[in-house]
């Protein structure tokens, strides 16, 4: 008998760095979820973690994160650098790490501002969760078809 999965989930962490002045950000996603909405944009299977790995994953994965996963501090948007990728151990999952360096370089952060639409173009029951954690201050966001953009006031 064969399952599909019909609940879509990626987990995303902003965690500030404050020794470094910097926001490391984890996603979560299913491999599967991932290589089929890159497959899309791309030609070829991806095989991501797999001898067989598709040379430019990296490139599309940095390419589809810029475009569905913007990120404004104090209203200004800011960029975020690749920093690389693991399989998790249950071979179901894949782990993405960005950072977004000099965060206090004009001061101090006062908003933060997310549009998520990870995913949405391949789900209607995708959810996007984002965990904001900044010194004592954590959020817990929750973007979906209905909700893309959430802005919050430190």
């Amino acid at each position: 008998m064969l399952f599909l999965h019909d609940f879509h989930v990626s987990h995303t962490t902003l965690h500030y760095n404050k020794s470094e002045e910097s926001i490391e950000i984890t996603v979560r996603v299913a491999i599967d979820d991932l290589e089929k909405t890159l497959q899309t944009k791309t030609s070829g299977k991806l095989n991501l973690g797999s001898q067989k790995e598709n040379k430019l994953s990296e490139k599309y994965i940095k390419n589809y994160f810029n475009s569905h996963l913007q990120i404004s501090l104090n209203e200004k948007k800011v960029t975020y650098k690749w920093i690389g990728k693991e399989i998790a151990k249950d071979l179901h999952d894949i782990y993405l790490f960005f950072e977004i360096s000099d965060c206090h370089s004009d001061g101090k952060i006062e908003s933060i501002k997310i549009e998520n639409t990870l995913f949405l173009e391949r789900s209607d029951k995708q959810s996007n969760i984002v965990l904001i954690e900044f010194g004592v201050q954590n959020y817990n966001i929750n973007f979906t078809k209905d909700y893309i953009k959430e802005s919050i006031i430190l």
